[in-house]
């Protein structure tokens, strides 16, 4: 079971679908601020025209085409007068920065109205923008941040002014370009804002799905534990040994390698369940499965070389396997379950042993030379586990063809009590 896979997926889920739900959410927040901001632009352009159009009304235009000096206009200085305070009144109630009207004269533009009453210079020479250019063209235009000099940004409006089919001057409207500004401005805080709570959020929901995933991740391996090992010794049970078996011994035919496989019934058991409780056979049992569970010196022998699985298992009440890599004949089969039969009473700290006289009986079998099929070697292991038991207990049998359970062969040194076991 991968479980590393197991909780990284679903991890790299959610982070990319927040990801993606941030990125869109910002898209669309951008898209609506360009779109308010774009209405908001024509707005203020159309509102620009507009107020040129009302001041070009406001101006006599065979006045301002005789307009031609400063001279001019201080001989018709009333009337003049009078049309500049009109389009001051204008500009206020427009709410125009500026209004002022540009004339073309000797290769120059000048001013010939201006309601900026801070300067009232006239015939000061003046540098068109692309707005005033296309006005001068016979258009009515306007143009966002499209003049910017000394006093700041403005967003600016005009419209030509006619006289007998041609253009004499036109009129203009400059607005301060501070609303512009403070929209965006305040669409980047929102955006801003925005972003940052959805991130938040998606930090929230991509730690809460780790806890999540886990919490899966701990109750799933809980109850594989729960399923695959024997909750007493901890060795794993005999549905793993089944999965394993059927693993291991296809991937052993493939490379050509060996094992043997170790049935080991422990004898007496019964005798200690009845005459010391359940409780003392718990006890003997986890002492057991810690013994072939171990590396203590006497059991070196029977452990793998580095690098390779070597797997105890409690496969029944007192019936427990062991899987030793890389051993190809009898003979050291023979040697391993010796070592396992001996060195069980110093290898494993029971006080029941000596009392009750447990010991071991072991059948052996070996993967692939007594079989290829792992379910046989069980069974062949068993059939020389029996005929180790019927021999005497406390001993081990290797298995061979002439092996049945009606006439067992002893194979190693039993106690002198002979009995006929039947299981």
């Amino acid at each position: 079971m991968r479980k590393s896979n197991f909780l990284i997926v679903p991890i790299v889920i959610v982070i990319g679908f927040s990801i993606v739900v941030i990125c869109l959410t910002a898209f669309l927040s951008l898209k609506n601020t360009a779109d308010m901001t774009r209405i908001l632009e024509d707005s203020i352009k159309s509102g620009l025209i507009s107020t040129s159009i009302a001041a070009q009304e406001l101006i006599d235009v065979d006045a301002f085409d005789a307009y031609n000096s400063a001279e001019d206009i201080e001989n018709d200085i009333v009337a003049y007068s009078e049309t500049l305070a009109n389009l001051r009144a204008l500009r206020t109630q427009a709410g125009a920065t500026y209004i002022y009207a540009l004339k073309h004269i000797g290769g120059i533009y000048y001013f010939i109205f201006d309601t900026d009453e801070e300067d009232s210079t006239l015939f000061d020479a003046y540098a068109l923008s692309p707005v005033h250019e296309r006005a001068f063209l016979g258009e009515d235009s306007a143009g966002i941040m499209n003049v910017e000099d000394e006093y700041g940004n403005f967003n600016t409006g005009a419209v030509p002014i006619w006289r007998d089919g041609r253009i004499i001057g036109i009129i203009c409207t400059d607005i301060a370009d501070e609303y512009i500004q403070e929209s965006r401005a305040a669409s980047q805080r929102n955006q801003l804002i925005l972003i940052a709570s959805l991130i938040v959020t998606m930090g929230v929901l991509i730690v809460i799905a780790v806890v999540l995933l886990r919490n899966v991740r701990r109750m799933q391996a809980k109850l594989f534990r729960m399923a695959n090992y024997d909750v007493l010794t901890s060795l794993p049970n005999r549905q793993y040994l089944l999965t394993y078996l059927e693993s291991l011994s296809i991937k052993s035919l493939k490379h050509g390698e060996t094992f043997a496989f170790l049935l080991v019934d422990l004898d007496n058991f019964k005798q200690v369940n009845d005459g010391s409780g359940h409780d003392a056979g718990d006890n003997l049992l986890r002492h057991f499965g810690q013994y072939l569970n171990t590396t203590h010196e006497n059991s070196k022998a029977f452990r793998p070389p580095a690098g390779l699985l070597d797997v105890s298992a409690r496969i029944g009440g007192d019936e427990f396997v062991q899987i030793v890599h890389n051993v190809g004949s009898e003979e050291d089969a023979a040697s391993i379950a010796k070592k396992v039969v001996e060195g069980f009473r110093s290898g494993t700290d029971s006080k029941y042993i000596e009392k009750y006289n447990v010991g071991l009986s072991v059948g052996v079998a070996l993967f692939p030379n007594h079989t290829d099929d792992f379910n046989v070697l069980i069974k062949y292991a068993d059939i020389a586990m029996y005929n180790a038991k019927s021999s005497g207990k406390n001993t081990f049998c290797v298995f061979n063809s002439n092996l049945t359970k009606d006439e067992p062969i002893v194979q190693g040194g039993g106690d002198t009590e002979r009995r006929h076991y039947r299981r």
